[in-house]
């Protein structure tokens, strides 16, 4: 290849810049492009690493302690996520551009072109979002049958403040900026250097979809239906974020609007009573109901984002200083803006942009308490009379715990019954004691004690021993009695030293300062619904 075609030529900086359709801002990439399909295979390429890293992570958080821990594993999971969200859907994007695509620099373009409208329009769009896409939801909900009286309420009810700050930096610094940066930074980017557009829309789009199929069958145990109809979403959900990127040509406007679309589904909850038919299927409907709830919004707020993409964002608008003096009649907040878009912005634009956005994020907390916490009557489901027929479903569970105790020490484990009743429990714990330490000393055997507590902390079942095993088989007695959250103390009440048999010649006592344990915890779970009646629930998206 001479130089001079290093320089011309399909996909290079020079022949992008002058195309219309990026809007003044390409894509990066020097080398040009040979053949348009063997590089649509390279970026396939990076999705294919991607995925695989990304099922990794997604397989070892939804199956591995910590991150299983039922007390504080979802906690743990989100500040994870914070660091190694980026770390695993962008690392691989970084060493494939260098060493396979033989580019050079970051494999995705940053800009402060049109960046005070994209952060302005996307804390706004992604507010307006939410409120429409809610509104359609409860629309939908009723036209289909599926259920009524439903409401907004603050999110936190059931998680705490921890948690919640936890997904707001997990969504806000993780997912929103790695999948956007990822997706339509560079897969959509890229492959519209070789192809049109419009098949760069949808190819990133369908691989965004794909991507989400780790946290599907890993986290979420989804059935295959509900898989489908999730995929539907997203693909949705992926063309949407790819015109508005499209539009502003900046990177920061869905990163908002997905980062922000996230975290209020943790922050917010909608309660309501739902049919006993939605409810004998509930996972497959609402994503049903979600997926004919999504083309409604989007098909709201698509106009919306394109109506800006005509007042701010189109290359022609400031092609010459007229237009920009034709609107001069704006409101000062709107000069302002636009002002900010042709450059005029502090030495540390993307620090003040993180500033904002986090004191936006902040700001969304007292809204959330108002909208309810803290009122029983706009937090609680209404009591409905029941009188249809009732059907019991019961299930067996099963949880595994390994770890360490030091003398004296206790580790708690909640048994996590997803909100359903526990009416049987059978407890296991294991230890392997220490063989003698010689023909010259005594092993003392270590003492476990295991106790089985409601949730006020009474005892249901205790056990103490030194012979490596321990058991607790509890049945309820009344199953109308309501015991709250079961749990199982695990205590290493005394580690046995190492002892001499005879003491003649000095030997000192080996201390044994505690002892590893296996416990298992079966349990039967009783779910009691009502035929052709309506029930109090919750969903959270």
């Amino acid at each position: 290849m001479s130089p001079s075609s290093q320089n011309t030529g399909i996909g290079t900086q020079e022949q992008m810049r002058g195309d219309p359709k990026w809007n003044g801002v390409p894509p990066v990439g020097d080398r040009p492009i040979d053949d348009k399909w063997k590089f649509l295979g390279l970026v396939a390429l990076v999705f294919l690493v991607k995925i695989v890293i990304w099922g990794a992570y997604r397989f070892i958080t939804g199956s591995i302690w910590p991150f299983t821990d039922p007390a504080y594993g979802n906690e743990i999971t989100y500040w994870a996520g914070t660091v190694l969200k980026p770390l695993f859907q962008l690392g691989p994007v970084f060493l494939l551009w260098w060493f396979v695509f033989k580019e050079r620099g970051l494999p995705f373009r940053f800009t402060k072109k049109n960046i005070a409208s994209s952060l302005f329009w996307g804390l706004l769009g992604a507010v307006l979002f939410f409120a429409v896409s809610t509104t359609s939801m409860t629309a939908v909900m009723n036209i289909m049958g599926y259920g009524s009286n439903f409401r907004i309420v603050a999110g936190w009810d059931d998680v705490g403040w921890h948690l919640i700050i936890a997904m707001m930096f997990s969504y806000m610094i993780g997912t929103g900026p790695a999948e956007e940066i990822f997706s339509r930074g560079f897969l959509q980017d890229q492959t519209a250097r070789a192809h049109p557009i419009w098949f760069a829309i949808v190819f990133s789009a369908v691989l965004f979809a794909v991507g989400h199929l780790p946290i599907s069958i890993f986290m979420h145990h989804m059935s295959f239906e509900a898989i489908v109809w999730y995929m539907l979403i997203l693909f949705v959900m992926g063309v949407f974020f790819s015109l508005i990127y499209q539009w502003s040509r900046n990177i920061l406007l869905p990163i908002l609007i997905h980062g922000l679309w996230d975290w209020y589904l943790s922050l917010f909850s909608l309660k309501g009573d739902y049919s006993s038919g939605f409810l004998a299927n509930a996972e497959v409907m609402f994503m049903r109901v979600d997926f004919f709830n999504t083309l409604i919004t989007l098909a709201i707020m698509l106009p919306f984002f394109y109506i800006l993409y005509r007042m701010f964002w189109r290359r022609d608008m400031f092609a010459t200083g007229a237009p920009f003096e034709k609107r001069k009649r704006d409101n000062k907040l709107l000069r302002w803006i636009r002002d900010r878009d042709q450059g005029h912005w502090p030495k540390r634009p993307w620090f003040t942009v993180g500033l904002v956005t986090l004191l936006f994020c902040f700001t969304m907390l007292p809204a959330a308490a108002m909208v309810g916490v803290d009122d029983p009557a706009r937090f609680s489901d209404g009591q409905l009379e029941y009188r249809g027929e009732r059907v019991e479903s019961r299930e067996w569970n099963t949880q595994l715990v390994g770890s360490y105790l030091g003398e004296g020490q206790t580790e708690t484990v909640l048994i996590d019954s997803n909100g359903t009743k526990v009416t049987k429990v059978n407890v296991s714990l294991q230890w392997s004691d220490e063989p003698d330490a010689g023909i010259r000393y005594t092993n003392l055997p270590d003492t476990f004690t295991i106790d089985l507590l409601d949730g006020s902390g009474e005892k249901l079942g205790s056990q103490q021993g030194t012979s490596g095993r321990l058991s607790i088989v509890w049945v309820m007695q009344d199953e109308s009695v309501d015991l709250g959250n079961l749990s199982v103390n695990v205590k290493c009440y005394r580690a046995g030293d190492q002892e001499p048999m005879v003491n003649l010649l000095g030997l000192r006592t080996i201390a044994d300062n505690g002892n590893d344990f296996n416990l298992r915890i079966d349990f039967e779970t009783l779910y009691v619904k009502y035929e052709g009646e309506s029930e109090g629930t919750d969903v959270r998206w």
